[in-house]
């Protein structure tokens, strides 16, 4: 974890890391990953503010690739909230309890670049590759793509210059019931289901499902 002025360089970095405090909070560290094959996702950490009372988690990098042909999104970013109380201290978060978001967004952020598929919002994600696990002991079973509707709208997308415009797209944890709901009557049956009672890309563990 780093002092969030320690980010990594590029201009699409820093109009992330202006775009996520102009719109989200202040940063106050970053989680930095370093990968041999170029393609390192960063996480900002916004944490809870009498504005907003929630820790926000915020990918930097995923955006340095296109996304594959044929979705609406072609550069994108993702956002995960959680609780007031979640645990964020170092030691804290070698529990995987504690650290399972941000490996889950690392691996989100890696899928469509390393597997060749193509996100948008709506679409559910519950590849094999995805660490689901430690997800799966705090009641969950996948993934949701949407607006994140937690921000002001400004914040869904930004313009980095050069012709590069970044998605952020939030990601909504989802019990077994809702992925079985979706599978069976499909994602506009589920997202009715989640925006009537109020579900949105912060994580509640153990919360009760939409169905």
């Amino acid at each position: 974890m780093q002092d969030e002025t320690e980010t990594g360089d590029g201009i699409a970095a820093v109009a992330i890391l202006e775009h996520v405090r102009a719109h989200v909070g202040p940063v106050d560290s970053v989680f930095q990953e370093f990968d041999e094959d170029g393609l390192a996702i960063d996480i900002h950490h916004v944490p809870p503010t009498p504005a907003r009372q929630c820790h926000t988690l915020v990918t930097s990098g995923m955006s340095d690739r296109p996304m594959p042909a044929g979705g609406s999104v072609h550069f994108a970013e993702l956002t995960l909230s959680l609780p007031t109380d979640w645990p964020f201290s170092e030691e804290e978060l070698d529990d995987e309890s504690a650290f399972w978001p941000l490996g889950l967004l690392r691996a989100l952020g890696r899928l469509p670049h390393e597997h060749g598929l193509t996100y948008d919002f709506g679409v559910i994600t519950d590849d094999p590759a995805l660490p689901l696990g430690p997800a799966r002991k705090a009641g969950f079973a996948g993934v949701l793509l949407a607006p994140p509707v937690t921000t002001a709208d400004a914040f869904w997308c930004l313009d980095a210059g050069n012709g590069k415009v970044i998605d952020f797209i939030g990601v909504v944890m989802l019990t077994p019931d809702e992925v079985a709901l979706a599978r069976a009557e499909g994602v506009v049956a589920l997202a009715h289901r989640l925006d009537a009672r109020g579900i949105t890309e912060l994580a509640r563990p153990g919360r009760q499902p939409a169905v």
